[in-house]
């Protein structure tokens, strides 16, 4: 018998959307696994991964319940991975543009090379901004526990509901909007 949550309140479904967003960050990863396991093998794995996370607990359901919860769900289920992921290429970016300025990025005698590097001392903030915002983009693409109930700035590609290279398409679209999202909120942040 399935279960009644009609009569879920806000709060409980808030506090669900917490939970069930840190359970789609795996299953995200987990699907992007299989999903390329589907591509490559012809099985469908993807959707019994899916399937695993989605019977593993209520909460899921509990968050969807009120749109508090389903808010709540997708901030934590892209933020995480999202925030993590804007600070990790921030910090990449930073200590490659301090390697060039000492000059150990690279030993090569190229004179481009040796002009990006100028290029990057200049434009540092930036250069770790943009840096930020890809890695931010891919860790939301990759950690995304369902692309299809995410939503999109344009749309998402429908054909077949098992279609692994549909599903890895949305997944690079939704990344690729995503670091425009993370780029623009690293900027208004560094702005501050």
């Amino acid at each position: 018998m399935a279960e009644d949550f009609s009569r879920v309140g806000t709060i409980e479904s808030v506090l669900s959307g917490i939970a069930s967003g840190l359970i789609a960050i795996p299953k995200g990863a987990f699907s992007l696994g299989a999903t390329l396991m589907d591509l490559g093998a012809g099985t469908n794995k993807a959707a019994e991964v899916e399937q695993f996370f989605d019977d593993l607990t209520t909460f899921d359901e509990r968050a969807e319940a009120t749109a508090a919860g389903k808010i709540t769900e997708l901030l934590v289920n892209i933020g995480i991975p999202g925030g993590y992921g804007f600070k990790l290429g921030s910090k990449l970016a930073e200590k490659a543009i301090n390697a060039g300025k000492t000059g150990t990025l690279l030993k090569a005698n190229s004179p481009k090379l040796a002009s990006a590097i100028k290029n990057m001392r200049g434009g540092g903030g930036a250069a770790k901004l943009l840096a930020g915002a890809v890695t931010g983009g891919i860790a939301e693409g990759v950690f995304v526990g369902d692309v299809e109930a995410a939503g999109s700035l344009a749309f998402n590609l429908q054909d077949d509901e098992n279609d692994p290279g549909r599903e890895l398409l949305n997944r690079v679209k939704f990344g690729t909007e995503g670091a425009l999202f993370t780029g623009i909120l690293g900027g208004v942040g560094a702005g501050n």
